[in-house]
């Protein structure tokens, strides 16, 4: 193979700090030899305040190795929130798989757990109008109809049921329990998945430890549209680490180029240099990164982006 090539993108040409992206296209055109599983896990969650109970599924990836005998042997768990229009067997049925595979084949990556979910209510039997505009019943406030719980169905309903079943760091699934094991856990998102990453940092960041918002800035807890300040971006961000100064945690953002999203760099320069933060890719002393690539706008471009950050997320503990 040949060696991956280093984008280092120099202070002021997009950001002004750096930024470092290292491209792996073997993601894409190499053949692993340690292949994972997938399984599918179905719950049930009512947590929408409807008093309706919803019958939903995740995909979880397994890495090469994993045992369900071996108990002494845990692993760190990845949660992966899809953007708009997609659902959750993306990278969990067919030709994509193969890149969690690689991730992990050459060895730089400690294997973990990868958690394919959705906001979605009925990702299959709406099909139809969500492949093309996404605007179907979701859990994430992006439909009117639903109240954007969608933080608590994660909490509350698929921690739960993914890592009861499988051999992972929650050894008790009450709320204390899953507080208690948030160092090995992370949420991370695309598009409008990334916009649900800074809720989860927002609305869950006593249940996880690590966060990887991917080509999205936050509008908190607005309505699709609506702005917000600057002012109102830092508070949201960094208000739960200022509430919880005993609890470390890692934000590893990334982008795409020129044709991505340029509001998330805006908000990155000013959320960096915030006094509660502390820049670099050394979790046990910084807390925040930023990493650009020069890639287009698709969910099938995550992988790459995992090739980065999962080089910081879970180490230090």
């Amino acid at each position: 193979m040949s060696e991956f090539r280093k984008v280092i993108t120099k202070p002021g040409e997009l950001i002004d700090f750096e930024t470092v992206f290292e491209e792996n296209p073997w993601l894409r055109t190499g053949v692993p030899s340690k292949k994972g599983t997938v399984e599918r896990v179905d719950y049930e969650t009512s947590v929408y305040e409807d008093g309706k109970t919803y019958a939903k599924y995740c995909y979880v990836y397994l890495p090469y190795g994993y045992d369900p005998e071996d108990k002494e042997k845990k692993y760190n768990v990845l949660y992966y929130q899809h953007g708009n229009t997609c659902e959750p067997s993306i990278f969990s049925i067919g030709g994509n798989k193969p890149m969690l595979d690689m991730l992990f084949d050459s060895g730089e990556n400690e294997p973990c757990l990868i958690v394919s979910i959705t906001y979605y209510m009925d990702p299959m039997g709406d099909a139809g109008e969500r492949l093309i505009t996404g605007m179907v019943p979701a859990g994430d406030g992006g439909w009117p109809e639903i109240k954007g719980n969608y933080y608590r169905e994660v909490v509350e309903s698929i921690i739960p049921a993914v890592e009861s079943k499988y051999n992972t760091y929650l050894t008790d699934p009450s709320d204390a329990g899953i507080k208690a094991s948030r160092d090995h856990r992370a949420f991370t998102g695309y598009s409008r998945g990334g916009a649900m990453t800074w809720r989860m940092i927002h609305h869950a960041f006593e249940y996880f430890r690590w966060f990887g918002p991917m080509s999205c800035s936050t509008r908190g807890d607005k309505k699709r549209g609506e702005k917000m300040t600057e002012e109102e971006v830092i508070e949201y961000v960094t208000g739960p680490a200022k509430a919880h100064p005993e609890l470390p945690f890692f934000i590893y953002a990334t982008n795409g180029g020129k044709e991505d999203i340029a509001e998330m760099t805006a908000q990155m320069k000013y959320l960096t240099k915030e006094p509660c933060f502390s820049y670099g890719t050394d979790p046990v002393k910084n807390n925040i990164y930023y990493s650009v690539s020069d890639y287009y706008h698709t969910d099938f471009l995550v992988p790459y982006y995992y090739w980065n950050s999962l080089k910081v997320l879970f180490k230090g503990i």
